[in-house]
């Protein structure tokens, strides 16, 4: 696929701020596959409407995820040599990979902002805050978010505060996709990623004619997706090297298979959310709702890497002679709506409590079940078909709610450019 030679350029101005807001998006043809090119553009599909931030309103669990990873990220800014005056730009520089519409991470920039300020003993210094994702990401909601123009809460009620009411911070959003490289070399001070590098850049669809539905449920990982995302992080990791300033930190939160075999909605506490999900979809068929082709039809377009498996690209002699591994380590981050929920704390029916719970497992995995679906099916046909798929599955958690929940597990990876 190539790229039209241009840019869209968008400018929005608060009507209470003097500072502009530019956003590039990089334009592509239209396309029939997912190619590198585009970031991995249409294998995960954003749901709801673009501008109503359904993503932030339903995945209050990545709000813990990355209060986890604050600390590491101020620490890191507190130990970095920032750039003196003159060296490239006068302002920090701060990327947010893989934002989505940017609500989660809207305390943490705040933080950063703060932290870097403070560092620098200057209360007025400019900091520009680089949005990323795909082309076909909900970009009216990540305005809406980091110009404060939508509130944010967490699952415990908090309101987050956006970074736009610090002043002198400038926005812009990018939708070239974090497998390739998205700013110019030697231009980001800090990179920051939460949940999002396990998307690959393409399609293998290995498991498709098996229940498996995620590489990370085989006993073995199989080689397309495998393979697939070795090369992804790879050429991630090559992207950030050219982008990050010398001395510049980049933090990478992303989802893994753990040394206990714990994966995303999988580990020692309650039913596992993948037997859940297999469960409600093959009960379509029961429905008569789909065939047996669809029902084995569905094939995750993301892996769970391993520990060894983020550290083996760092073999790559292009990337050990530039990055160099600051820590890695493993969490489980709980499912914030099951813990208020078993502790009394949600107030909620185990109706209401299904109702709550299920949009978090659906802001990323409907379109690919969706997906399984014959494509002669019409839109509306398709979407019957996902109600009634999300509510065999609020079904199922309503009869023994306590047990249901989508705990996070991930790999805190901190990685620093060698100057």
């Amino acid at each position: 696929m190539s790229f039209m030679q241009g840019f869209i350029f968008l400018s929005t101005l608060s009507a209470t701020s003097r500072l502009g807001v530019r956003a590039f998006a990089a334009v592509a043809e239209p396309q029939t596959c997912t190619t590198k090119a585009t970031g991995g553009a249409g294998v995960h599909v954003p749901i709801g409407k673009d501008g109503e931030g359904e993503y932030t309103a339903s995945t209050k669990g990545c709000f813990d995820v990355i209060d986890t990873a604050t600390p590491l990220v101020l620490n890191e800014i507190e130990k970095q040599k920032l750039r003196p005056f003159g060296v490239g730009s006068a302002a920090y520089h701060i990327a947010d990979y893989g934002t989505a519409d940017a609500g989660t991470s809207l305390g943490l920039l705040s933080q950063m902002i703060q932290a870097v300020r403070d560092r620098s003993e200057d209360d007025d210094k400019e900091v520009v805050l680089h949005y990323e994702d795909q082309l076909t990401n909900e970009w009216q909601s990540v305005f809406n978010h980091a110009l404060g123009l939508k509130s944010v809460s967490d699952a415990y009620g908090k309101l987050i505060p956006h970074p736009y009411a610090l002043k002198n911070v400038f926005i812009e959003a990018c939708g070239v996709g974090f497998h390739n490289q998205c700013y110019p070399s030697n231009s980001i001070d800090f990179g920051v990623s939460f949940t999002a590098m396990h998307w690959l850049s393409r399609f293998p669809s290995s498991l498709k004619g098996t229940e498996y539905m995620h590489a990370a449920r085989c006993d073995e990982s199989p080689h397309p997706e495998k393979e697939q995302a070795a090369s992804d992080w790879v050429a991630i990791l090559k992207a950030r090297a050219k982008e990050l300033a010398p001395g510049g930190k980049f933090v990478c939160v992303n989802f893994c298979k753990d040394s206990n075999g714990y994966f995303l909605g999988q580990t020692d506490v309650g039913a596992s959310m993948w037997d859940s999900f297999q469960s409600s979809w093959d009960k379509l068929k029961e429905q008569g709702l789909i065939d047996e082709e669809e029902r084995l039809g569905v094939s995750f377009p993301n892996y769970y890497r391993r520990k060894e498996e983020f550290m083996d690209a760092f073999e790559d002699d292009e990337i050990s002679a530039q990055l160099k591994v600051v820590s890695i380590e493993e969490r489980v981050v709980r499912c914030p709506y099951r813990e208020l929920y078993t502790s009394g704390k949600s107030n909620k029916t185990p109706r209401e409590y299904a109702e709550w719970f299920t949009p978090t497992t659906k802001t990323w995995s409907h379109s690919t079940f969706k997906s399984a679906l014959r494509s002669e099916r019409n839109e509306e046909e398709k979407e019957k078909i996902m109600s009634q798929f999300w509510e065999n599955y609020m079904s199922l958690v309503e009869k023994n709610p306590e047990v249901h929940g989508m705990d996070y597990v991930h790999a805190y990876i901190v990685v620093e450019k060698v100057e």
